[in-house]
């Protein structure tokens, strides 16, 4: 197995106590690994192209995360029963329980447009979330 597929496979989150990971109380902090676009499509459960917007909800998971639908163009990888999902972008930066999550850049997909997304249901509240933070490439410029 390649060392990103490892890495991903032995767990990419670090839990870390109160006080080492600067998270506040209960905190999560995650040390992930740098993937190419080929390792997030091996990563990726679903993978597909879509015309992101932002929506004004949010789902907890590890954090408060906001919430982007996904009207889906184009199924690259998986299969999806709707043709609109909800999205969340993978935060690079600690995340405590109930607090809004915070992104080094802000949030990769906080601008409406055309994306492929690489994403996992794992912990994500419901939601579909990015593999890896940044596993989203723009499509439309």
């Amino acid at each position: 197995m390649r060392w990103g597929k490892t890495a991903l496979a032995v767990g990419i989150v670090l839990v870390v106590g109160d006080g080492l990971s600067g998270c506040g109380t209960v905190g999560q902090c995650v040390d992930w690994v740098s993937m190419s676009s080929a390792e997030q499509f091996r990563a990726a459960s679903l993978v597909v192209d879509a015309d992101v917007r932002t929506t004004d909800r949010t789902v907890e998971a590890t954090g408060r995360y906001r919430v982007h639908e996904a009207s889906v163009t184009d199924v690259r990888k998986g299969r999806t029963p709707h043709d609109r999902i909800d999205v969340i972008a993978t935060s690079d930066q600690c995340t405590t329980n109930g607090e809004p999550v915070q992104y080094v850049e802000g949030d990769p997909l906080a601008h409406p447009g055309a994306y492929r997304l690489y994403l996992t249901r794992r912990q994500a509240g419901g939601a579909w979330r990015l593999v890896v933070p940044g596993a989203a490439e723009r499509l439309d410029g």
